[in-house]
């Protein structure tokens, strides 16, 4: 399904990316898309008696960014969070579709439709913004640091309330990050930093090689 769901939604992104006649229309599709997945997730977390703290906030870095996506799309995308899109928030949704740690739901099929169509279009999102003219991110240390913060405020929250918002507290099962927490707390954040700054220089790296190829 979500290959499927990555094909539709790419070939939107490549249909009307950069085409004033069909961008607008793109945009839109994409915006009314994330915001249908994430009322669909809500209403079942809600039918199924789990719509709570520890599950209906936007979070986690995928859901923070289909909220934040939907006005990047429909009007302006600011710098700062066009930079954590295409740094942090793409990469993550694309390595949650091939290892998706969706919620157990008496409509499965659905929720894992709308799961895994949030994650798609939060992937695509900066790659449609990139063809519509939006020069590939290079520097990712301001990136970096609002993550650090974001992350900082996070964690605060998860103590205070005992929620597991970036899979701080626990890691997901079914997932790499399993691996990494069963070395012990201490050693799992650390080891999420590291992965984090790591990710932001490969992709830094990437997007510089790519607008350098661009220009020639």
């Amino acid at each position: 399904m979500a290959w499927l769901l990555l094909a539709l939604w790419g070939g939107a992104v490549a249909w009307g990316g950069g085409r004033p006649g069909r961008e607008g229309a793109v945009r839109a599709a994409m915006a009314i898309g994330l915001a249908v997945s994430m009322t669909v997730q809500m209403a079942l977390l809600r039918l199924d008696g789990q719509l709570t703290l520890q599950t209906g906030l936007p979070l986690h870095l995928c859901g923070l960014f289909g909220v934040l996506s939907i006005p990047m799309l429909l009007w302006r995308a600011p710098q700062p969070l066009y930079e954590l899109s295409a740094f942090l928030a793409a990469p993550a949704a694309g390595i949650t579709l091939l290892f998706p740690a969706v919620i157990d739901s008496s409509h499965p099929a659905l929720m894992r439709l709308a799961f895994l169509q949030l994650h798609v279009l939060v992937a695509l999102t900066p790659v449609l913004l990139w063809r519509a003219g939006k020069p590939l991110p290079a520097d990712p240390r301001r990136a970096l640091v609002l993550a650090s913060g974001y992350l900082l405020g996070v964690a605060a929250f998860n103590r205070a309330l005992g929620t597991n918002y970036l899979f701080l507290s626990a890691a997901p099962a079914g997932t790499p990050l399993r691996w990494l927490a069963a070395r012990g707390g201490a050693y799992y954040l650390c080891a999420l930093a590291m992965l984090c700054m790591t990710v932001l220089r490969l992709l830094a790296d990437a997007y510089r090689r790519a607008a350098i190829s661009g220009n020639r």
